[in-house]
């Protein structure tokens, strides 16, 4: 299993503080968090009630994030860290 994306699980469903490849960071309000054998699947929303969801394939496969806009779809990118969310 994918270390993050344990992480992920195992906070949901309170808020997790994501830490993105290029250091940006966002909190989300986590909706779901599930794994299907070594693969993972998230979804939450930030402040904005953007949509964000986590996906990875396994251990050796990157915890990565998209984000919904108005145009479909967009790659935020490759999760570096996850976190508690403060309260």
């Amino acid at each position: 299993m994918n270390t993050l994306a344990k992480r992920v699980h195992n906070i949901t469903p309170d808020d997790v503080q994501l830490t993105f490849e290029n250091g940006e960071t966002v909190t989300l309000n986590m909706r779901s968090a599930e794994f299907f054998q070594e693969a993972f699947q998230a979804e939450g929303a930030d402040a904005d009630g953007t949509t964000y969801r986590l996906v990875t394939d396994g251990e050796d496969d990157p915890l990565v994030a998209g984000k919904e806009t108005k145009d479909g779809w967009e790659s935020v990118g490759e999760i570096t860290a996850v976190e508690r969310a403060d309260e």
